[in-house]
């Protein structure tokens, strides 16, 4: 189709270019599609998973529910991913590839700790991460904040499917984190307390798996310091937990029904089975 042919197929639109919002790409995503290009398919990553950093530490937490479409598939999905013994890695996306991601992290690391003799820096898992999923451009589903702490501090990292990634005081990924970020923006500061992070991140959790579908059931926390790794879950938010059964017990006394009508059945035993032995 010529260029003209789609000037004159496509719609006129009027877009405002100032204030906080651009649509102008309406217009060319409408004429790439008008051309034959494949539109881009939209997919939920179905999770929340959350970390923030505090004075000495991080804390990390996820939801444990995997969806299949609008199934629940698992209500126990592990999404909070050892790589050594004080770097973690939470993942959203697709489970599998989370899986085989985080255990190509975890041998790797453990390998060069037993080279070199030292315990690996955060840093380290990060650019394995990104150089590994940025080879594969998007194809390999997997999200991740890789988070822990190593002689240089605590340390916070986003790492999407194709390699993007960045350092963060705190962050939130997945279908549940708009609700919770609102939550981690309103509530951090620098310098918080194990506690405080500890309930700033449950908090946040609960508000991502509240507000989404796709999340819940229980939450994970691990808590990272520099001489030792707690984990914490699974943790069952009230909202989460069935509610007890308001079914009352109805007891009457023999005879209080009245029998309306009676009828007799007569049947012949056609074949038996003998199961004496």
């Amino acid at each position: 189709m010529a260029a003209t042919d789609v000037k004159n197929t496509v719609p006129h639109m009027d877009m405002d270019r100032g204030g906080a919002f651009d649509f102008s790409n309406c217009i060319r995503n409408q004429a790439m599609c008008k051309m034959g290009a494949k539109a881009p398919r939209l997919t939920s990553t179905g999770t929340t998973i959350v970390a923030a950093a505090y004075k000495g530490g991080l804390v990390m937490g996820a939801d444990s529910r995997a969806t299949a479409g609008n199934i629940i598939a698992d209500k126990h999905c592990e999404k909070v991913h050892k790589l050594t013994e004080s770097i973690y890695a939470c993942g959203a996306g697709t489970a599998a590839d989370l899986d085989q991601v985080t255990k190509m992290l975890s041998g790797n690391l453990r390998l060069m700790e037993l080279n070199t003799g030292r315990k690996a820096r955060v840093i380290t898992a990060l650019r394995q991460a990104k150089q590994h999923l940025f080879n594969y451009q998007g194809y390999i589903g997997a999200y991740l904040l890789i988070g822990g702490v190593d002689p240089t501090g605590p340390h916070l990292y986003m790492c999407s499917a194709n390699g993007t990634t960045m350092a963060f005081p705190f962050t939130a990924q997945g279908s549940g984190s708009y609700a919770a970020i609102t939550i981690l923006e309103r509530d951090f500061k620098p310098d918080m307390t194990k506690e405080e992070a500890e309930s700033l991140v449950q908090r946040a959790l609960q508000a991502g798996m509240h507000g989404d579908n796709a999340s819940g059931n229980s939450l994970n926390l691990v808590i990272i310091e520099p001489n030792e790794t707690v984990f914490k879950g699974p943790i069952v938010p009230d909202f989460c937990k069935r509610p007890e059964p308001n079914d009352l017990t109805y007891k009457f006394q023999a005879g209080a029904t009245k029998v309306l009508k009676h009828k007799t059945y007569k049947y012949d035993v056609v074949e038996s089975m003998d199961i004496s032995h």
